[in-house]
């Protein structure tokens, strides 16, 4: 049995005029101890897949159809009380920024001790010795002294680092990482990145890491989803995706990465934007950035195929040149 089974999720918003779908039959699993990456331009739908997930979602969002399994249990039929249980316990998640996260007017190690004692019965001494351990695990100097330290008074990677202490204090067979390296100079984000993949190894803990950077999944995850305006365009392991992208929009993000052109050159940038949930072209809804769009493309959905071992939602996966194949 899968540790989170994803199937067919589909997340709208009831406005007057109508209802906006922003999730459309979204698929996927991964086992425990087991590393997915969702990526995406903004808009793309990575973000509201977790928070559906957990049953964040913001009013008037709702789940429309779908299934959540984790371990077995739909969270999407749980109610409140019950999914307390989870978050924050089984599942734990890791935000863009820290200071939103953490509170700024109480101490590391009070927030850390609160955190323990919502979710186990324990005395604060014995969580105290626990946000201790954590915080040296994912090494951080003076981690005693660091529990009377305010969040101000850390840097943005020290911050980075209390907030995945805090993920890992009560255990989680799951952690879900909304672009956690977003607000970090370079340097720190190759940091905190290799700090989760060891911490994640060390402790059998399932991961889902939500990013825009292909990059970093490359060398973080064992799954990849790209997903486009709310539905999975192309997944499959992370490396048969990289090495051999079949869908127009996921070669347009590898394209864009830096490492990917010629020093001193303009970067590429894929034309156009991402459409708004109220004005969704027919068709696929990428057809009106890619260079391949035929007659099909703008008339017709493309289903999600197999090929070359992953699947792709495109008209042309077919078409498309592939590593090692002649022009």
């Amino acid at each position: 049995m899968a540790l989170i089974e994803v199937k067919n999720l589909c997340v709208e918003f009831p406005t007057r005029h109508a209802t906006l779908k922003a999730l459309r039959g979204v698929n996927f699993s991964i086992e425990k101890g087991e590393r997915l990456g969702i990526v995406g331009e903004s808009g793309a739908g990575k973000s509201l897949s977790a928070f559906a997930m957990l049953n964040l979602l913001s009013k008037p969002g709702r789940i429309a159809e779908g299934e959540i399994l984790f371990e077995g249990q739909d969270l999407s039929k749980l109610n409140d009380d019950e999914m307390r249980s989870i978050r924050g316990n089984r599942i734990s998640m890791i935000f863009q920024d820290p200071m939103m996260t953490l509170n700024p007017v109480l101490t590391i190690g009070t927030q850390m001790v609160e955190t323990l004692q919502a979710h186990r019965k324990i005395s604060k001494a014995a969580a105290r010795l626990i946000a201790i351990d954590r915080l040296n695990e994912v090494r951080i100097p003076s981690a005693e002294e660091r529990l009377e330290s305010y969040p101000h008074e850390l840097s943005g990677g020290m911050r980075q680092r209390v907030v995945i202490a805090i993920a890992l204090l009560t255990e989680p067979v799951l952690i879900i990482a909304d672009e956690p390296t977003t607000a970090l100079d370079v340097t720190i984000q190759a940091e905190i990145m290799s700090l989760m993949l060891d911490l994640c190894k060390t402790h059998n803990v399932g991961l889902i890491l939500i990013t825009h950077d292909l990059a970093v999944v490359s060398q973080v995850t064992q799954k990849v989803i790209v997903m486009y305006a709310g539905r999975v365009v192309e997944q499959g392991a992370t490396r048969a995706v990289i090495e051999n992208p079949r869908h127009p929009y996921t070669r347009g993000l590898m394209a864009a990465l830096p490492q990917q052109n010629t020093p001193g050159k303009r970067l590429f940038q894929i034309p156009g934007s991402m459409p708004t949930l109220d004005a969704m072209p027919d068709g696929c809804a990428f057809n009106p950035r890619c260079e391949h769009v035929g007659d099909d493309c703008r008339n017709k959905m493309p289903k999600l195929d197999s090929f070359e071992g992953h699947l792709v939602r495109c008209h042309k996966a077919e078409e498309l040149q592939i590593k090692g194949e002649k022009s």
